[in-house]
């Protein structure tokens, strides 16, 4: 029996889930792999084509790691669209949401600090025999009501950034 602490796993190791995503807009499904320690959570998530969730916040900084595919994430009023290689960091406590305009699923490794809320227990827990898994504290999704109208704005000004952005080069 060993004695040496739980602090790695190998992804193949962990829980894959699948369901609609608590912000979604529809049917918003959401395929994800979920570990975490005392102050962090890693998710390696796959998103869809067409996958868009509604404005929400968590306590939490979240970092997006954009491995293939491309996701628009929009914050403060803002949109950002990102492609493979591309970082984008959400404060905490800002209002944010996301949509995936691609044709192709975008995988995602997103963090958050500290971990996003673990739904049904499928995060696998890198704890060690001086972690108490009681003490994680996991934030939650928010979500946020905002005037549809104004969410139809700033998508359509996040788009058309991008397309002069694109025309421009």
């Amino acid at each position: 029996m060993s004695d040496k602490p739980n602090y790695r796993v190998n992804r193949n190791d962990v829980k894959m889930t699948e369901r609609v995503a608590m912000a979604a807009v529809g049917n918003s499904v959401i395929r994800a792999q979920k570990v975490h320690g005392t102050d962090t959570s890693i998710m390696f998530a796959e998103r869809a084509s067409g996958y868009h969730t509604r404005p929400h916040m968590h306590d939490c900084e979240q970092m997006n790691y954009i491995v293939s595919g491309e996701m628009y994430f929009f914050v403060d009023g803002r949109g950002y669209r990102c492609r493979p290689g591309d970082v984008m960091r959400i404060p905490r406590n800002k209002v944010h949401w996301a949509w995936n305009r691609g044709k192709e699923t975008a995988t995602i490794i997103e963090s958050h600090s500290p971990p996003l809320r673990d739904r049904g227990g499928d995060a696998y827990p890198l704890l060690g025999p001086d972690d108490d898994p009681a003490k994680v504290q996991h934030m939650q999704n928010i979500l946020v009501k905002m005037d549809q109208a104004e969410v139809n704005a700033i998508e359509a000004r996040a788009l058309a950034e991008e397309e002069g952005q694109e025309a421009a080069e």
